[in-house]
């Protein structure tokens, strides 16, 4: 029933997700290593500088996101971020040789493409694999979404690996290469997140009622809660019985 009811919503959130993490974890683990290919000239101290310069842009990514999904949604933040994400790399992809000449504007650009994945997909992924389902079996469909997200980082952290390996001989191609087909994962975050995610109720009451609705349509009858003293503990005590 839970598969049949939420199939939809699974898998958007599953797999905007499985894009965010292939795009976010390897542009974060191998930052340093893109500098050092780019500057092969300075030394490993200032090479991890300016990896610590360019992974601070992560922080204000969820600042601005979180304001932007009450502000505009969550759906509408998701789809900006990855749109805008993909949008700055295919720039520093298609100009990249233009652009790492002037190393400081490739840091800030690097960075500001690592806060744009925060502020989109970053700053409201938890709350689009939680949100849309009711209390009653929202931490197993958050947890399947979230095993299926780590794929998704595993894959992607073996890609980037798999291609700088491969343009061992020209780094600059290689960095290139990363950043191209990054920005076409985004392109594709922002469509299913556009056209698959849902806009739901932000009160987590109203799934509730809509869940146990349809268990009883179902034949089912959904049981959870302490209706006697309304005691948040007793939201433990759970269950679903066949009534049919």
């Amino acid at each position: 029933l839970i598969i049949k009811k939420y199939w939809r919503r699974l898998l958007a959130a599953g797999w905007t997700w499985f894009i965010y993490n292939w795009i976010s974890i390897p542009f974060g683990v191998f930052s340093s290593t893109v500098v050092s290919r780019v500057n092969a000239s300075e030394s490993m101290i200032k090479t991890l500088g300016w990896g610590v310069i360019i992974n601070a842009f992560y922080l204000p990514g969820p600042v601005i996101g979180g304001w932007l999904a009450d502000k505009i949604g969550r759906r509408q933040t998701m789809a900006l971020g990855f749109g805008l994400q993909a949008i700055l790399g295919f720039i520093l992809g298609g100009a990249y040789e233009k652009i790492q000449s002037i190393f400081p504007l490739f840091v800030v650009m690097y960075g500001v493409f690592l806060t744009l994945g925060e502020l989109g997909p970053g700053s409201v992924i938890a709350l689009i694999s939680a949100e849309p389902f009711p209390t009653s079996i929202r931490a197993q469909c958050n947890g399947l979404i979230s095993a299926f997200a780590k794929v998704g980082a595993t894959l992607g952290t073996e890609a980037f690996t798999a291609i700088l390996s491969k343009y061992k001989d020209s780094p600059d191609k290689g960095n290139q290469v990363v950043f191209m087909i990054g920005s076409g994962f985004a392109v594709l975050g922002a469509i299913l997140t556009w056209f698959l995610l849902e806009d739901v109720s932000r009160d987590l009451d109203d799934e509730d009622k809509r869940w146990k609705k349809y268990l009883a349509e179902k034949g089912w009858q959904g049981d959870w809660g302490d209706h006697e003293t309304r005691d948040p503990a007793g939201v433990l005590q759970q269950a679903t019985y066949r009534t049919s």
